[in-house]
């Protein structure tokens, strides 16, 4: 087996890792990232969606919850989610932090508030650009204007956007400002080396430190040890988690995860609106326990969220061109779990939506409708398993009979949080407010694993924001 040695090695390319490999590299550190995925350039990208989904995607897109009542959506590529992502630059609401150092996560909300600011410098963070956003968008800001609602553009760092509408596909016109176009080409040019389709094993543990990472490479799968003085975890939520379990290190790790999920409710117009040839995503609506983002997918994308079967599905189908879409996005309860699981020999994610989740879930889907029919809909469609329309005002209150449990709708989550959560109390978190694994000195973790709930809104900027914040505090550590 061969080894390398470095000064710090990051397993994970995406939001956290990028960013903590960038300012390592930039402080003169060398610096070893280890991504499972591909690293494709925009070059190597187009707007095809069944060659670029299973080469970016975990799994090809199809994770799942143990229950099988809940799509997973993660990238698996050099760039991590923030290549697939729409970049929304969205801050934690005031109440987070507040909240985490209620759970002894003790984060400097004046130093949050640089970290913040300095990332949205560094990626040129803008409102969307008008002249980007969709038909399908616009009639739905213009229709809950016109019920004295507040919509308001979204913050992202989405460069000299073209609006193709395949931000989830990669960017094949390298303007999107995702980690794969700023952070991890900055870190490569102060020396980080990039290992790509690298699976981590586990990572080796001595004396109370964590010696070596054990790495297969390629499709043949060389194995090889990466020693060094300090390790990085940040393979996001899910990944971080079933690597501490697998290298033994099992205290608290796995527990309260969460999710910002949701639903999809779909609205037919008369009049053509053509909203998936524009950014997919430009505008949101705040609620009571909710978020209504109205966006639109690339067509093989919108055919998997677009209810219905075989004839029904097929007239909608056709109907692409008049239809709109938008999401109700509600952050549920930390109660999930990540565990090895005991029969497919790999981690399985364990979470139920409840009862309070769904219900915060209609309330979005009740508003969506009444937004859509003030815009002109002639009718809607349930996010629902069994084909069930709304086919006037009146009738949105059928939700509430229909939208009961996940096992009946669609639901799904893009943005999983928690489980290694932040705690200086190490008898109920994983990492302490220095971002190092309890007991262990060298061994830190930074990505979305650590939130002790969920951020309640698009978490990549958070992510960067606190790794930004954590990375000084890790190096003075070595």
């Amino acid at each position: 087996m061969t080894s390398e040695t470095c000064d710090v090695c990051v397993i994970g390319s995406g939001a956290g890792g990028s960013v903590i490999a960038c300012r390592a590299a930039q402080a003169g550190r060398s610096v070893v990232v280890i991504e499972r995925g591909p690293y494709l350039r925009a070059a190597q990208m187009n707007d095809s969606e069944i060659e670029m989904i299973p080469r970016l995607y975990k799994d090809g897109g199809l994770h799942m919850n143990s229950g099988l009542d809940m799509f997973i959506l993660q990238g698996t590529c050099v760039g991590g989610s923030t290549t697939l992502s729409n970049m929304v630059m969205m801050r934690a609401p005031e109440a987070v932090l507040p909240a985490w150092r209620s759970f002894g996560a003790e984060l400097d909300p004046a130093a949050m508030a640089r970290s913040y600011d300095t990332i949205e410098r560094e990626l040129g963070t803008a409102e969307s650009d008008p002249t980007t956003h969709s038909g399908s968008t616009r009639r739905f800001v213009a229709g809950a204007r016109s019920l004295g609602l507040s919509p308001r553009r979204m913050r992202k760092a989405l460069g000299a956007c073209r609006g193709c509408g395949n931000c989830n596909i990669g960017c094949a016109f390298d303007t999107k400002r995702s980690a794969l176009a700023t952070y991890v080409p900055w870190a490569e040019r102060h020396g980080a080396r990039i290992l790509a389709d690298t699976e981590v094993d586990r990572i080796e543990i001595r004396r109370g430190r964590a010696a070596a990472v054990h790495v297969r490479t390629g499709h043949g799968g060389e194995r090889s040890r990466i020693v060094a003085k300090q390790f990085v975890v940040a393979g996001g939520a899910i990944n971080s988690s079933a690597l501490l379990l697998r290298s033994g290190i099992r205290k608290n790790v796995g527990s309260r995860v969460s999710f910002n999920a949701g639903s999809m409710m779909v609205a037919e117009f008369d009049e053509p609106l053509d909203g998936y040839d524009a950014d997919q995503m430009t505008w949101f609506l705040p609620g009571d326990g909710f978020i209504i983002e109205p966006t639109h997918n690339p067509l093989m994308s919108a055919a998997l969220t677009t209810p219905g079967w075989l004839d029904e599905h097929e007239r909608l189908m056709r109907r692409q061109r008049h239809l709109a879409y938008a999401g109700s996005l509600i952050s549920t309860g930390p109660t999930g779990r990540v565990v090895q699981s005991p029969f497919w020999g790999h981690e399985e994610t364990r979470f139920r939506a409840s009862p309070d989740d769904v219900a915060a879930l209609r309330r979005g889907l009740k508003v969506i409708s009444e937004v859509f029919f003030a815009a002109g809909a002639r009718r809607l469609i349930l996010p629902t398993h069994r084909f069930r329309t709304i086919e006037s005002a009146s009738a949105i209150d059928t939700i509430d009979e229909h939208v009961v449990s996940t096992r009946h709708f669609s639901f799904g989550s893009a943005h999983p949080q928690g489980g290694n959560a932040m705690s200086s109390d190490a008898s109920v978190g994983v990492v302490g407010s220095d971002f190092a694994v309890h007991g262990l000195e060298n061994l830190f973790v930074c990505d979305a694993s650590i939130f002790p709930s969920s951020v309640t809104v698009n978490p990549i900027s958070t992510v960067m924001a606190i790794a930004d914040y954590a990375a000084p505090r890790i190096l003075a550590r070595a």
